[in-house]
């Protein structure tokens, strides 16, 4: 089987993109000047042309280290409310069961008196720690020991006036 092309002019001509080229014989034309001052207006345009929009990669947030692990924050948290909850269990085991846990001896007079000299010797040790501390607190350490030694005399102090309050003091041995 053979095929026969035959060639037709096309149906739509092509239309001139570009103007035709001078001819030899046609003059250029000579001694055309503008006023115009091509720096300032295209600084003019630049200045209010509107910025160009710069393509940014979007960020996928799945991608990122750490994407998808527990935070830090929430892990401590945990950790301490498991840590509150045992101790909360814990005492309300002990509270239950008291006379299993717990054997009760009563104190001597001269043990008492000598637990009450070496509290007294140690609310004095304390005392002097605290006078000798300096009027500002400016440092967070400074602040810090002066609560402690704040809070050590308190402790001290009441464990003093319980000693105080009656001849007979029973000892709970756990």
């Amino acid at each position: 089987m053979s095929v026969c092309v035959t060639s037709k002019p096309p149906s739509n001509p092509k239309t001139k993109l570009r103007p035709p080229v001078p001819a030899k014989e046609d003059a250029p034309v000579m001694g055309l000047q503008s006023n115009k001052n091509f720096i300032t207006t295209n600084a003019v345009q630049v200045i209010l042309a509107k910025p160009q929009k710069v393509p940014q990669e979007e960020f996928v947030w799945t991608m990122r280290p750490g994407y998808g692990s527990t935070p830090l924050y929430l892990r401590r948290n945990k950790q301490r409310v498991a840590y509150e909850k045992e101790q909360f269990e814990q005492y309300v085991r002990m509270r239950q069961e008291p006379a299993a846990n717990a054997s009760v001896s009563q104190l001597s007079s001269s043990e008492r008196s000598e637990l009450l000299r070496h509290l007294k010797r140690k609310w004095a040790s304390l005392n002097d720690a605290y006078q000798r501390l300096p009027l500002s607190t400016d440092s967070e350490q400074k602040k810090h020991r002066k609560e402690e030694l704040e809070r050590m005399l308190a402790e001290t102090e009441k464990d003093i006036k319980t000693l105080e309050r009656g001849e007979t003091v029973l000892v709970v041995d756990e």
